[in-house]
């Protein structure tokens, strides 16, 4: 699970209620199995609060049926159903995020791609087992990865491999994040805070007049006292991913024991091995959560914090990008 916490000075309850803070309004509920909490900076009247809710309703319905892999009647199991060479019409809305994916796949040089999820099928058999998957069974799914499989012409979507299936649970809650901000900004609601499954990303003000405050704590302890840092998050977003959610001890073909989580690298076609000196966990802020939460699982894969780092000034300095990082090795 992932360790955020937002720090102010007042509790919330309930799915829709005034906080102590007479001009906050809370928001919380369960969908797809992972709460949501989206705070309001101002008062709002009983109708305005349907509205609000109307629009969290729409954005999730929104997520569930044209990006959840789990959901057999979504867009993208649909299309991860599609024959090879067979052309498919994308809809508006998930045509406008492949573009946003494509830029994020050559950002990262391939380390995010969303087209590992025959490799992460062909892992999650022998990783129950306590097992490494045979190479022979490895390069033979090799065709189906790569988000160059993928073609889309005027609209129309073209695998050029039938096995090719698309995951974007790595990014799906930041978008939902985004799309959550977006709509209730059009509602003409400055003040907010959005969270589901520890993505998050504000705009405006606290109603203290400051910026909105989190922690983010050290691995399983929410000890604010302990905290790995403070932020003030002014109209941006931060994601975190971590090797803590779920992993696997195996027994390799040489007979050692390793242990492997779910965070996959594509360009390794493996999972991502838990060592001493491994990143235990990546947040990134930006000034959107797509973009913090797809480059999170990339700082994930780098061998060291440094070099993490050292990604991370890249896109500083040569991208021009505004975005920090924060990083806890398992030593």
């Amino acid at each position: 699970m992932m360790y955020f916490f937002l720090f102010f000075l007042f509790c919330f309850t309930g799915c829709q209620n005034s906080s102590p803070h007479s001009s906050t309004v809370h928001f919380s509920q369960t969908r797809m199995t992972i709460d949501y909490n989206i705070i309001v900076g101002e008062s709002l009247n009983e109708e305005k609060k349907r509205i609000v809710q109307q629009v969290i309703d729409q954005v999730f319905y929104e997520i569930n049926v044209t990006f959840n892999k789990w959901n057999s009647y979504s867009e993208i199991s649909v299309i991860n159903a599609l024959p090879e060479n067979t052309p498919y019409h994308v809809s508006p809305a998930l045509l406008q995020f492949f573009n946003r994916i494509d830029e994020l796949v050559t950002l990262s040089g391939g380390l995010f791609d969303p087209t590992i999820e025959p490799l992460q099928k062909l892992w999650l058999v022998y990783l129950k087992q306590g097992l490494e998957p045979p190479i022979e069974e490895i390069n033979r799914i090799k065709p189906s990865i790569g988000w160059n499989t993928i073609e889309i012409i005027e609209g129309d979507l073209i695998k050029k491999d039938k096995r090719t299936q698309l995951d974007f649970g790595g990014v799906a809650k930041g978008l939902c994040v985004d799309m959550l901000i977006e709509r209730l900004s059009q509602e003409g609601l400055s003040n907010l805070y959005v969270e589901w499954g520890g993505e998050i990303r504000t705009s405006g003000m606290h109603p203290s007049n400051r910026p909105w405050r989190i922690f983010i704590s050290h691995l399983g302890d929410r000890d604010p006292s302990k905290a790995l840092a403070f932020l003030e998050l002014n109209n941006q977003a931060l994601a975190t991913s971590g090797d803590y959610f779920q992993y696997w001890n195996v027994i390799d073909k040489n007979g050692d024991q390793k242990t492997y989580c779910h965070v996959f690298n594509p360009l390794t076609f493996s999972p991502l091995e838990v060592k001493v000196n491994s990143i235990a966990s990546a947040s990134l802020r930006a000034k959107d959560c797509v973009t913090a939460d797809a480059l999170a699982k990339v700082l994930m894969l780098f061998d060291s914090t440094s070099q993490a780092e050292e990604w991370v000034k890249y896109l500083q300095n040569e991208k021009g990008m505004d975005v920090a990082c924060w990083i806890i090795s398992r030593n």
